[in-house]
């Protein structure tokens, strides 16, 4: 369980951190001006064959642009960094370039200065299409577009954005410094709706002759364009970004609990030698029922456990030699406690890898013993009269769920937190319980509230005017039943609570046909054990309770 949370932790927290650094792709300017943005612009030129076998060029820059509108104008301000390096002759320049021109907003056209060093045709700025994205294509510089609708591009790799996708891909002849070369290309530009620039991704293959060496030559231009901040929505597309980062994140969650699941909980076998079946352990509720080897106490209980685990979601792991069961353990929904009976209990363990066990057992290796509890059975229910305080105590109804559950959460946790009693619902769907009530108003219950700060109680749970003192659950079986989950609040001890709650569970484990009961104590509540004096209880066995650790809060059984 460990290795899987460790896993499962790592596997999040890589997801998390790509997306901190795709963060401040998403940023907004707060400006004064009519437009502001940022960019970055990396490109590339790697040789792939021929004289440019090996060779590389890199041209790095950001812009900063603020625009300001002026009727059917606009004054630009603009400051771009730049370096290059190329790694045959071991190269570099760079720069900061500042420029002031004027576009118009009916066509884009530079009508004073620009921030190009080549002359253009068309639509002259390459950052703004005035009017928005409205045609079906576009001359922007010297490339004719078409608009493609839709198309989503990922600024910085790491963020989705979606926006107008404007298209082009060609052939053209190049000769500059380059050489003569044909070349290949296809680019793609992204515009909001309203005809601001998001990105461009650009791509060309060049096959041709160096100029100056007259050598056939290949090499590919890459070069990526993006805003990464702007005073303009640039829209998100929270579907790619969904499935880019969340939904990988969810379907290796589920396909590795699966899969972790099916390798865990496989079955494994002991060998016994020749002269005995192996024995094989596994998890799935059994669907051979016979226990009879099983040596245990609670032997008569079991098949009552096995149908309210099926109930409550625990996982049933057990021991058999395809005949008959020999052990058998209840794993509690957390998977960090289990309840062990019969044989192979280490094993079974090993199989369940909890952190507690219950067992009958003495010694368990690698564990050790937190609490260790007396097994009570009172007999003969049929035969014995069960007098209690009626006027108090009562089958517990729906309004007092939570109240009940709040009340046993500060007793073996210390907070008033519903979440640390959930075993309570169940126990309120499957089994008995029966609760002690009194009215606010009663002399004993009074004087007993006023004194709470005084002795420091916590607070008892009250609904409407009536007191909650305490609660006990009961599980019937066929023909035994068992008693657990006795609570008194600790103000209201020591007048006969406890014992009229295991009363009135008796009586009616009694009217559903049960004529024996066992219980746990543990071995130092000596006053518990004296209530069942009264019924003639007699101790029949130990439960121990072992952990690899001390616990931070009680452990429980259910």
């Amino acid at each position: 369980m460990r290795k899987r949370t460790i896993l499962m932790i790592v596997f999040t927290a890589t997801v998390v951190i790509i997306q901190l650094f795709g963060i401040p792709y998403l940023g907004i300017i707060l400006t004064s001006h009519s437009v502001e943005f940022e960019y970055i612009y990396n490109w590339d030129l790697i040789g792939t064959d021929g004289w440019y076998e090996g060779y590389t060029e890199n041209f790095r820059s950001s812009g900063h642009y603020i625009i300001d509108f002026n009727g059917d104008t606009a004054d630009v301000i603009a400051r771009i960094t730049w370096t290059w390096e190329e790694n045959y002759y071991h190269t570099s320049d760079g720069a900061i370039d500042n420029y002031l021109f004027t576009y118009s907003l009916i066509n884009g056209s530079y009508i004073s200065g620009d921030d190009q060093d080549y002359n253009a045709t068309g639509l002259n700025v390459w950052f703004h299409i005035p009017n928005g994205v409205t045609e079906s294509s576009y001359q922007i510089l010297d490339t004719y577009y078409d608009v493609l609708g839709d198309g989503v591009i990922w600024v910085g790799h790491l963020m989705p954005f979606i926006g107008k996708q404007l298209h082009s891909e060609g052939t053209y002849y190049r000769d500059d410094i380059y050489g003569q070369f044909d070349a290949v290309f296809n680019t793609n530009n992204y515009f909001t709706p309203k005809g601001y620039l998001i990105g461009e991704i650009y791509t060309e293959h060049d096959e041709g002759y160096d100029q100056e060496t007259g050598l056939w030559s290949v090499f590919d231009l890459n070069s990526i364009l993006f805003v990464t901040s702007s005073s303009y929505l640039r829209p998100f597309c929270f579907g790619y970004y969904f499935l880019a980062y969340w939904f990988p994140l969810l379907f290796f969650l589920v396909l590795f609990y699966v899969v972790y699941e099916k390798l865990r909980w496989r079955p494994r076998v002991i060998a016994r030698g020749a002269l005995e079946k192996d024995i094989i352990i596994r998890r799935t509720s059994p669907r051979n029922t016979d226990i009879s080897s099983i040596s245990s106490v609670y032997l008569d209980m079991i098949p009552t456990y096995i149908n309210r685990a099926r109930s409550q979601g625990k996982q049933i792991i057990y021991a058999h030699n395809q005949k008959e069961i020999l052990g058998i353990g209840f794993i509690e929904p957390k998977a960090k406690t289990g309840t062990f009976y019969g044989k192979f209990i280490n094993e079974l363990v090993k199989f369940a890898n909890v952190k507690f066990v219950f067992t009958e057992m003495s010694h368990l290796p690698n564990f050790r013993i937190i609490e260790t509890f007396d097994v009570f059975q009172v007999e003969n229910l049929q035969q014995q009269d069960f007098n209690f305080d009626t006027d108090h105590i009562r089958a517990t109804t729906e309004p007092y769920l939570k109240p009940i559950m709040r009340m046993i959460a500060n007793e073996d946790s210390g907070k008033k937190s519903e979440k640390y009693a959930k075993w309570v619902i169940n126990s309120f769907r499957d089994d008995i319980a029966v609760a002690a009530i009194a009215n606010r108003q009663e002399d004993w219950i009074n004087q007993i509230i006023s004194e709470l700060f005084r002795r420091n109680y916590p607070k008892p749970e009250i609904v409407g005017n009536e007191v909650l003192l305490g609660v006990g659950f009961a599980t019937p079986g066929l023909g035994t039943g068992w008693l657990y989950g006795l609570y008194v609040h600790p103000a209201f001890r020591n007048h006969g609570i406890g014992r009229s709650l295991v009363q009135a569970r008796l009586s009616t484990l009694k009217e559903m046909g049960c004529n024996t009961v066992i219980t746990e104590i543990a071995e130092w509540n000596s006053p518990a054990k004296n209530i069942y004096d009264d019924f003639r209880a007699k101790k029949i066995g130990k439960m121990n309770l072992f952990g690899k650790k001390m616990p931070k809060v009680k452990v429980r059984r259910y």
